[in-house]
C-alpha cells in the first residue's frame, strides 16, 4: 500500500512539473505582405462565388477561355504610367486557378502548337499568333475590366456566351490599393518586364 501511494505521489509531482505557471507566450504578427496577399486572395474568391452562383453559367460542362482584364478607360492593358500595370494578367490567371479548382472547364487559349525550346528554358504559351494553336472550341470567354478610383480598383468581370453573344454571369469587386499585390514595383516598357520605380 506504501509503495503505490508513493509511486502516486512521484507522478503527481512529475505531472505538475511539467505545467509551468510562467509559460512564456508568444505572439506573432502577421506579415503585412502576408496580409495583402490573403485579402486580395479572398476578393477573387468573391469574384468566382459571385460569377458561379448564376444558373446559366454551366462552367463544369462547357470549356471556358480567360482574357486579360483591362482598364476601362482606355480598354487595353498597356499603360505605362500605371503602376499596377500587370494588375489585369494577375487577375485573370487566379481566376483561372480558381474555376479550375472548383471543376471548371479552362481552355489555355495562348497555348502554342507545339513546345518551343531556348538555351535557357521550355514554353509552351506564346502571344505569336502564327505559333498558336488552331483549333480551340471554347463556349465561354471571361472579360473583364478595372477602373482606378479613390482608394484602390474595382474590378468588373462578365462570362460571354461565344454564340449567342450573352452576358451569362457577371461580379463586382473593389480592391483597396493597401491590399493590392505587389505588383506595383512591376511594370511594362516596351515589352519587358521592369521591377522598381518607374
Amino acid at each position: 500500500m506504501k509503495l503505490s501511494s508513493v509511486c502516486l505521489l512521484v507522478l503527481s509531482t512529475a505531472l505538475m512539473g511539467c505545467g509551468s505557471l510562467s509559460e512564456k507566450v508568444v505572439t506573432v504578427q502577421p506579415d503585412a505582405s502576408l496580409q495583402a496577399n490573403e485579402h486580395f486572395d479572398d476578393k477573387l474568391f468573391y469574384l468566382i462565388e459571385q460569377l458561379t452562383q448564376v444558373g446559366q453559367f454551366n462552367y463544369q460542362q462547357k470549356p471556358v477561355a480567360f482574357t486579360t482584364l483591362v482598364w476601362m478607360d482606355t480598354l487595353s492593358i498597356k499603360n505605362e504610367q500605371r503602376s499596377n500595370s500587370l494588375l489585369g494578367h494577375q487577375i485573370s490567371s487566379s481566376l483561372k486557378t480558381e474555376l479550375i479548382q472548383r471543376g471548371g472547364q479552362v481552355v489555355e487559349h495562348k497555348s502554342a502548337q507545339a513546345i518551343s525550346m531556348s538555351a535557357n528554358a521550355s514554353y509552351y504559351l506564346t502571344r505569336k499568333l502564327d505559333e498558336l494553336s488552331q483549333n480551340i472550341e471554347v463556349s465561354y470567354v471571361l472579360a473583364g475590366t478595372m477602373l482606378e478610383i479613390k482608394g484602390g480598383v474595382e474590378v468588373n468581370v462578365e462570362v460571354i456566351d461565344v454564340d449567342s453573344h450573352r452576358v451569362v454571369s457577371s461580379a463586382r469587386t473593389f480592391i483597396s490599393n493597401e491590399y493590392l499585390p505587389e505588383l506595383n514595383n512591376v511594370y511594362l516598357k516596351k515589352g519587358k518586364i521592369y521591377r522598381g520605380q518607374l
